[in-house]
């Protein structure tokens, strides 16, 4: 069986309107445009089509802009050429691409390395981006999953350096993350309403009407068509993670994209983990770490800190929340 690609919305909006055109009343207005390796989807509300156009046209430049500094499939990036120099020399970056390593660098610590910024070289041994079926060997996955740690990222005077060969980061969540509260930067300096939505990492400001919150679904994820659950936003982020994005079954048994770093094995307990937060970027590696922790620690975790709240599918199709989930305005589950 080959491997499955699914890029999809796994946060859908439920807007409640049949088509999205611009009107003289100001409802939401779409843009799409394919980005980061996923549809992003820019909805904002405004009287004015020539305002709408101008700001999408800015929000989506930027995100183009910050894909060229970051993606690890774009060998030119300053991350690709951190990585092709582990254990050498120190690469020059910009303050953009130290921030967010700094940022991947803090959650990995504040995971205890569940999520760990320095993954590259699982993702490369196991490479679901190709056609491979492969299931690395013991010996494999020991000495692949040995390059993992992010306390071997070296950073000063503006430069980043990775202190073993064979290492590599992976910034490609976290980037896309930050690209997505950029995006809502710019738009807040023009439009009062909109979420930006990068395949399921979400923000979303204001509200959809003057009479109605933005209300989003988040998509089951064994049952593509149908809902898990719908909830309010408002000026929130959501991100979710899950098994069903990028994976391959072999022998009835699934294996997917988000690694455990300890054992170089596709994280188990979890089908997907849903966190809303403040930012879109610390989300990403918040989502990533509850999957890898399991149900248990991962929601414990949660509830630890503040302004963070989750929501998690195990693999036996049960749910569980933080302690204060289900408080989300207008939650129900489908």
């Amino acid at each position: 069986m080959r491997p499955h690609f699914l890029i999809a919305i796994t946060v859908v909006l439920w807007m409640g309107f049949a088509a999205c055109m611009p009107g003289d009343s100001g409802e939401p207005t779409r843009r799409t445009q394919f980005i980061m390796g996923t549809l992003v989807e820019i909805t904002v509300s405004h009287a004015d089509p020539h305002v709408i156009q101008t700001v999408t046209t800015q929000a989506f430049d930027e995100m183009k802009r910050i894909e060229q500094l970051m993606s690890t499939y774009l060998p030119d990036s300053e991350i690709s050429k951190i990585n092709r120099a582990a254990g050498k020399e120190a690469v020059p970056v910009s303050l953009e691409v130290e921030e967010v390593i700094r940022e991947g660098i803090f959650w990995s610590r504040q995971s205890d390395g569940a999520f760990d910024i320095t993954v590259e070289p699982l993702v490369q041994l196991w490479d679901f981006d190709g056609e491979n079926e492969v299931i690395p060997g013991r010996a494999t996955l020991r000495k692949t999953a040995a390059l993992v740690n992010y306390k071997d990222i070296e950073i000063f005077d503006h430069k980043v350096r990775l202190a073993r060969p064979g290492m590599a980061i992976n910034v490609n969540g976290l980037a896309k993350g930050y690209a997505v509260d950029r995006a809502v930067s710019i738009l807040r300096g023009m439009v009062p309403n909109g979420i930006v939505n990068a395949g399921g990492d979400l923000f979303a400001f204001g509200q959809k009407s003057k009479e109605s919150p933005w209300t989003i679904g988040l998509q089951h994820p064994r049952k593509p068509q149908d809902l898990l659950a719908a909830f309010a936003v408002k000026n929130q982020a959501v991100a979710t993670s899950g098994d069903y994005q990028r994976y391959f079954v072999k022998d009835g048994v699934r294996y997917h994209h988000i690694f455990d770093p300890a054992t170089g094995m596709p994280a188990r307990k979890m089908i997907s983990t849903t966190l809303i937060t403040t930012e879109v970027m610390e989300a990403d590696a918040m989502a990533t770490a509850v999957f890898v922790m399991g149900p248990e620690a991962g929601l414990a975790w949660v509830d630890s800190l503040d302004n963070v709240e989750a929501m998690v599918m195990l693999e036996d199709g049960s749910i569980r929340y933080s302690k204060h989930f289900r408080k989300q305005p207008q939650f129900t589950l489908k």
